[in-house]
C-alpha cells in the first residue's frame, strides 16, 4: 500500500495478513476441528434455540388468544341459539290458529264460519 508523505514522499506501509494454516491431520486421518469453530458452532446451536424457543412462545401466546376467542364465540352462539329457540316458540305460539280466533272475537267480534256458511266454488 502506498501513501503520500508530508513532502510528497511515498511511504511504504507493511500490510500483513494472516492465513490461517491448514488443518492438521490425527493419527486416524481426519481433520481436527479447532476450537473457534466449536465457539462458532456453540453460538450458533445457542442462536437457533434462542429463536425457536421465542417463536413457540409467539405461537403459544397466539394459540392460547384464539382458544380463549373461540370459547367466547362458542358461548355467545349458544345464547343466540336459545334465544332463537324461544323466540320461535313463541311465534309459533301467537301465531296458533285458536289464539288467532280468540283474539279476532275479543277484538273485532270475528266468529269463525259454520259448516252452513260455507261455499265452495267450483
Amino acid at each position: 500500500m502506498l501513501a503520500v508523505g508530508k513532502k510528497g514522499h511515498n511511504i511504504r506501509q507493511e500490510v500483513r495478513i494472516r492465513i490461517a494454516s491448514p488443518p492438521t491431520r490425527s493419527s486416524n486421518g481426519r481433520e481436527e476441528i479447532s476450537a473457534e469453530f466449536f465457539r462458532l458452532l456453540a453460538r450458533l446451536l445457542a442462536a437457533i434455540a434462542l429463536a425457536t424457543l421465542l417463536i413457540s412462545l409467539l405461537l403459544h401466546w397466539r394459540i392460547r388468544q384464539e382458544t380463549a376467542e373461540l370459547e367466547r364465540l362458542t358461548a355467545v352462539n349458544a345464547e343466540v341459539r336459545r334465544d332463537h329457540a324461544s323466540l320461535t316458540a313463541k311465534r309459533d305460539e301467537l301465531t296458533s290458529k285458536p289464539r288467532v280466533v280468540a283474539a279476532a272475537a275479543v277484538r273485532l267480534g270475528l266468529q269463525l264460519p259454520t259448516k252452513e256458511q260455507e261455499h265452495q266454488l267450483y
